[in-house]
């Protein structure tokens, strides 16, 4: 079955004033809600066609890979809009009309709407919102022509009301799905309602044990935190990572929970709910999607992987391998000593120096490093006690030996692919379990510091000194 989406977007908002869809709503304009969530029904829906006037519209469609149509004459009506839409699109079994200024909709319901069509492919399919009858709408295309014989201001209501008995109502029960945006009245109520945090979106590109303590400092001070991940984390400190959330599903640090968030409604359920999500998106997709007031690089590769001062209003990076005032914004320096946590305005942090935190005296005995190319493999977890020449793990049969008594503060996950020389643990010589499961102090101060960092750039951008 072939059912492709019509997206409305070319109305006047008379009502409201003012363009209401470039409008911010939860930190995002009101035209891309909808346009998320229907990028997020392809498997399903087959072509997608926004009708617009707005070229910032038009574009952003266009980069979710739909089709777009500009309508210079929506001063005629909505039909102009309907018509442009089929005549645009091949002839499909159905056609599943949207409105832009619905901001709420869920994937779900579209897919019960989208489920109920090929049961009834004969049928108006409408969705009936606690009894009351909204949007999307889906018409067989039996009902083609009718449709484009519409004239002035009138839409598919027009049609549905010449045959109700071709109607098939879906029963929806949400307390919002239905809202649109009209009337100013309307658009305030929406704002203040408290359904999520007030705060703008930061993306922070990484989730490692550095990152927690960034991502810990703008949570609690009321940021709406985005963490960007890879398919496969390769986190030491694994027990103080919310990037754990993309294995386990969910990771909890000091009150603060991350979940593994796989669309941009999971996002918004995970904000709403007080959490971190975290989705797989190492290419950063998601930051167009969601413009964020600051992206933060703290993914710690001691190198640029692809950060760029314009992705953002603030952009920060922490670390070696960028270069202030022109790959982002501010540096933040992350080596041990009187520097750690300087935010660096112009020019770039220092040279890893490649050696260990000191604990206790030790720095390179402390550290696991893999002693081959391939699996690890280990019976051991994080907070277990350990004495030296213990074997803590092994790759393709080359042990991994312990060279101080302590407790296994970070251990990489068994299975996980490693290369030679590679990273894959660490032994706290305290010995004090307590240190497993809480935030280092250096990654409070980077998160201090990053902190500031958005503060000052959001404050006083063209008052910027060192």
């Amino acid at each position: 079955m072939n059912v492709s989406a019509i997206v409305l977007a070319a109305g006047l908002s008379r009502r409201m004033n003012q363009n209401k869809l470039l409008m911010k709503l939860d930190g995002i304009e009101i035209y891309k809600h909808i346009l998320n969530t229907i990028e997020e029904c392809k498997e399903f829906i087959g072509e997608i066609i926004v009708v617009g006037k707005d070229s910032e519209v038009l574009y952003y469609a266009e980069s979710l890979g739909f089709k777009t149509k500009q309508n210079n004459i929506s001063y005629l009506g909505q039909s102009t809009s309907i018509k442009m839409g089929i005549e645009n699109l091949k002839p499909a079994d159905g056609y599943m009309f949207f409105v832009s200024d619905q901001p709420f909709i869920k994937k779900d319901t579209i897919k019960k709407l989208y489920d109920s069509f090929n049961e009834n492919r004969d049928k108006i399919i409408i969705p009936s919102y606690n009894g009351v009858k909204g949007n999307p709408s889906i018409f067989p295309h039996r009902f083609k022509e009718e449709l484009l014989g519409l004239s002035g201001d009138v839409g598919g209501k027009d049609v549905i009301k010449k045959h109700p008995e071709e109607i098939v109502k879906v029963d929806i029960r949400t307390d919002k799905e239905h809202i649109d945006i009209d009337t100013m009245e309307d658009y305030k109520k929406q704002i203040n309602r408290g359904d999520f945090m007030k705060g703008e979106v930061i993306v922070v590109k990484g989730g490692g044990d550095i990152a927690s303590g960034i991502i810990q400092k703008l949570h609690r001070t009321g940021f709406r935190v985005l963490v960007l991940e890879t398919e496969k984390p390769t986190s030491i400190r694994r027990t103080v990572c919310f990037s754990e959330a993309v294995y386990d599903g969910k990771m909890k640090i000091e009150s603060i929970t991350s979940v593994h968030a796989k669309s941009i409604q999971e996002i918004y359920d995970a904000w709403s709910n007080d959490c971190i999500p975290v989705v797989v998106d190492p290419e950063g997709a998601y930051i167009n999607k969601l413009n964020p007031i600051a992206v933060v690089d703290a993914i710690i590769a001691k190198k640029n992987t692809g950060m760029k001062k314009d992705a953002a209003p603030v952009t920060i990076a922490v670390g070696s391998g960028f270069e202030a005032g022109k790959d982002v914004h501010i540096v933040i320096e992350s080596n041990r000593g009187h520097n750690l946590g300087r935010l660096i305005f112009s020019g770039s942090a220092e040279q890893n120096t490649m050696e260990p935190g000191n604990i206790d005296g030790f720095t390179f005995e402390r550290v696991l490093y893999s002693p081959d190319e391939g699996n690890f493999i280990t019976n051991h977890k994080i907070g277990n006690l350990v004495k030296k020449g213990d074997i803590i793990g092994s790759v393709n049969d080359k042990s991994v030996v312990a060279k101080l008594d302590g407790v296994i503060r970070g251990l990489i996950r068994e299975g996980v692919y490693v290369a030679e020389g590679q990273k894959i643990g660490d032994i706290d010589p305290r010995g004090d379990e307590k240190y497993c499961y809480s935030i280092s102090d250096k990654a409070r101060a980077i998160g201090g510091a990053v902190l500031e960092a958005v503060l000052i750039l959001l404050q006083q951008p063209n008052n910027l000194s060192s």
